[in-house]
């Protein structure tokens, strides 16, 4: 799932595929978004319509992000998959991420549709796909930031990807044409404040911890435009003292596993991306 940022970047499902149209009844968000459809070519970069109080609940998520160092955080993850006519089957898909400020990352994947492991050591990304024993090492810039936006550049497929590029950037709200508090709610006995937010073709919604520790607990997105509405929604979970060994950060091959070229070496050699 992710948000599109400035410029280059659009809304994708969980990345690349990294994204219910909300039948809010309030008076305030039902105006606002008639006003916003009215006038589609409007594109509000630089002074979304965010409301005072939701923007409150996205600077103190951002000051959250600045101050964690190193963290894990899980996701209970549901995707749509729009079939032929309409047919619209929900996977299922689990995910845990493990961050090392400023340049160490590990994202482990299992799901219905396929498995994943992504290693950051701070030098190179490697992508082990276990169903097919293969793996690809990629050359990589030397911090997260840097590499985040460039693997939303290059689309490739990470679950929670958008929380890295919040700790980074705290740009989940580029392109936002309307968003407010919708009020306050609990995602696994955690009190929360449920956000809403629209932009061009999707619709999304965020469920933001109360308290000093104001983390993201629940992501829902819906891609308007698209055969049957297609939703993504995660679960999530955090932990802030983890142990986290640091072979978690470098990635060993099983010896049976083939190496393939990776995206840039195949463009580097003139082949298909």
């Amino acid at each position: 799932m992710t948000m599109p940022t400035k410029h280059r970047r659009r809304v994708r499902i969980s990345a690349p595929g990294f994204l219910l149209a909300m039948a809010l009844s309030a008076p305030a968000w039902a105006q606002a978004a008639a006003d916003v459809d009215a006038d589609q070519a409007v594109v509000l970069e630089t002074s979304p319509a965010i409301t005072p109080e939701a923007q409150a609940v996205l600077d103190r998520m951002k000051a959250t992000f600045d101050s964690m160092q190193h963290y894990s955080v899980s996701a209970r993850i549901t995707r749509d998959e729009v079939l032929p006519f309409g047919y619209k089957l929900q996977n299922n898909e689990s995910a845990r991420m493990w961050v090392e400020q400023p340049n160490k990352l590990r994202v482990e994947v299992e799901g219905d549709i396929k498995n994943r492991t992504y290693v950051y050591d701070g030098s190179t990304m490697t992508m082990f796909a276990p169903d097919l024993n293969v793996y690809s090492v990629s050359a990589a810039p030397a911090g997260l930031r840097e590499l985040i936006g460039g693997l939303l550049d290059a689309g490739v497929e990470m679950p929670l990807i958008d929380m890295l590029y919040q700790g980074a950037m705290g740009s989940l709200t580029d392109y936002v044409r309307v968003g407010l508090m919708v009020g306050e709610s609990e995602v696994d006995g955690v009190p929360t404040d449920h956000l809403a937010f629209r932009q061009a073709d999707v619709d999304w919604q965020l469920w933001v911890e109360k308290g000093k520790n104001a983390l993201p607990r629940k992501i829902l997105i819906t891609t308007r435009y698209e055969v049957g509405d297609p939703q993504y929604q995660a679960i999530l979970h955090w932990e802030l003292s983890p142990r986290i060994a640091e072979k978690a950060f470098k990635f060993v091959p099983p010896a049976d596993a083939a190496r393939i070229p990776s995206r840039n070496e195949l463009a580097a050699a003139g082949g298909d991306k």
